[in-house]
């Protein structure tokens, strides 16, 4: 009977710890590409709020063209709350890509900005590259030219299924 009891709180131990709720998960690559890949056709359509809700995971995951297109989303207002903060912090981390025409924007912008902003913007992109950089979320990227539009594309692969998941920041 002893056993028993022990054999029964073990397994009712080990259930509860694993429905522990926890930001350590596996995602798959496929699923996200395909959510970045849909986001960014709704945001060139203007469906600013389906693009943001399929564009969000992936960001958070540290897809590049995911983060570069929120931080337009937040500097400009479109479907989130406008915030120069929040829009050049995703835009600071999503320049990891090492996108010149990333990296210029992202420059000039700052140039417009006062002392205490730099600071502030300084600060987010430190943070969002702690959780959403291509270390922290075991991502690689790739550049290719794309010859129909003249841009450069980047595709990211996470060669690490398992990361912290962290929330978007909505509001400063």
């Amino acid at each position: 009977m002893r056993i028993k009891q022990t054999i029964i709180i073990t397994i009712l131990s080990f259930l509860l710890l694993s429905c522990e709720s926890t930001s350590t998960i596996r995602k798959s690559s496929l699923s996200l590409e395909v959510k970045e890949m849909t986001g960014i056709t709704e945001y060139k359509k203007g469906n600013y709020e389906q693009a943001f809700n399929l564009l969000k995971e992936p960001a958070a995951w540290g897809y590049k063209g995911s983060q570069y297109v929120l931080a337009y989303m937040f500097l400009k207002g479109q479907y989130v709350e406008q915030s120069i903060l929040l829009g050049m912090g995703w835009l600071g981390v999503a320049k990891e890509a090492n996108v010149k025409e990333w990296n210029t924007e992202y420059e000039y912008f700052y140039s417009y900005a006062t002392a205490e902003q730099k600071q502030n913007i300084n600060e987010i992109v430190n943070e969002y590259i702690k959780r959403y950089g291509l270390k922290a979320q075991h991502v690689t990227c790739q550049k290719s030219l794309n010859t129909s539009t003249n841009k450069v594309d980047v595709k990211c692969h996470k060669y690490e299924s398992l990361s912290t998941l962290y929330e978007v920041d909505m509001i400063e």
